[in-house]
């Protein structure tokens, strides 16, 4: 039989109740969230196989919801997040860009349910001495804020392929989830990228906790 999707929220401390909805999933899923006033959405994938929640239904959910999108993969193995919460050790991927500043104001309110914050920041071009100072500051700056906030927080530096480099900072500090932003995209954009959120929330081990950016937020 399939798990109990229900027992598995509530295994990583997060509440949750079942409706029925008559109409195709991505559409029933997005009216449920307005008329519900949802405030995350969850989707269970299976690595492997791709069953449960189909990649190709998660990735168009992630490109339209309006909220934020916690993909969590059945099969995998998260040590310590059932006893202490799926938010307990978190990596927070930045680049300081609007999409990212949108998932930090988010992360902020999760101050009560976070008691470690790894701030990532992955180099993936050739910097000048300028841009280290810069970007060295910025750090400082992200990681004050959180502090300030209340968060136990530290501030690293990854260099390569984006979304490998979060991947791999979340097996270097053995995290219990991932929060990163993503935007939407036009229709021309989409046939020719794969977002590194998407492939984040696809690949990770941890449960990948998506938050869109609305522009004019």
């Amino acid at each position: 039989g399939v798990e109990d999707p229900g027992n598995r929220l509530a295994d990583y401390g997060l509440k949750s109740k079942t409706l029925v909805r008559k109409s195709p999933l991505l559409r029933g899923i997005l009216d449920t969230v307005r008329q519900e006033d949802i405030s995350i959405v969850a989707v269970s994938l299976k690595r492997r196989d791709k069953r449960f929640f189909s990649a190709s239904l998660t990735k168009n959910l992630l490109r339209s919801s309006p909220v934020p999108v916690i993909v969590m993969h059945k099969d995998a193995q998260i040590s310590g997040s059932e006893e202490k919460g799926v938010f307990h050790h978190v990596i927070f991927a930045t680049d300081w860009s609007p999409v990212s500043d949108a998932a930090l104001k988010v992360l902020l309110d999760f101050k009560e349910i976070t008691d470690m914050l790894e701030i990532i920041n992955v180099i993936n071009k050739k910097f000048s001495v300028r841009d280290m100072r810069d970007l060295k500051r910025k750090l400082v700056e992200t990681r004050s804020i959180f502090l300030e906030n209340g968060t136990d927080a530290e501030a690293h530096v990854y260099a390569g392929t984006p979304a490998e480099e979060i991947m791999l900072a979340a097996e270097d500090y053995k995290a219990t989830c991932i929060i990163t932003g993503t935007s939407r995209k036009s229709s021309l954009k989409r046939l020719f990228s794969r977002s590194c959120s998407y492939r984040v929330a696809e690949e990770a081990a941890v449960p990948t906790l998506v938050i869109p950016y609305l522009r004019g937020e």
